[in-house]
């Protein structure tokens, strides 16, 4: 009986032991750092904001997005700008907006400086990174400025979010 016990008893341990090493595996899977979450919002309709020198979120482009405590937060937006000839120096704008408020240090800025091109075409692609964003639901859009009369608008839109450690 007592050989019966101490393998009984082995058993138990090494079980014990097991479950600990599973544990330690599944808690260090869940809190290594990584990607934990991707969203994403395309418009691919051509978008002309409604007048000049005045800011307008580019309709059907926004994503609601989640942030878990610890998390960073990584934005990407890039879309396409057509331009026709300008005389002179005349600009388009992008800037994200979180939750009702611009962030400037994600502002991206194209234009021609004049020439004698028949039209412009640039590629805009701006990101911004928050590692200090509270946990929450957030909604962050793209605002677009126009600096010019002249036919210009972005087409071909595309807004990435993901969180992260």
């Amino acid at each position: 009986m007592a050989k019966g016990s101490a393998l009984a008893i082995l058993a138990l341990l090494i079980g014990i032991g097991g479950i600990a090493v599973g544990g330690y595996s599944l808690f260090s899977i869940l809190t290594e750092p990584g990607v934990h979450r991707t969203y994403q919002d395309s418009r691919t309709n051509p978008y002309t904001p409604p007048s000049e020198d005045s800011w307008a979120v580019i309709p059907g482009l926004s994503i609601t997005f989640q942030v878990d405590a610890g998390e960073s937060v990584h934005f990407l937006f890039t879309c396409t700008v057509y331009f026709e000839p300008v005389s002179g120096i005349r600009w388009n704008h992008f800037v994200l907006k979180v939750d009702g408020s611009r962030i400037y240090e994600s502002q991206a800025t194209v234009g021609p400086t004049g020439g004698t091109a028949t039209e412009y075409h640039y590629s805009v692609a701006l990101q911004y990174c928050n590692t200090t964003m509270p946990s929450g639901q957030h909604v962050v859009v793209v605002e677009y400025q126009r600096e010019t009369n002249a036919n210009s608008y972005a087409d071909n839109c595309w807004l990435f979010v993901q969180t992260y450690t």
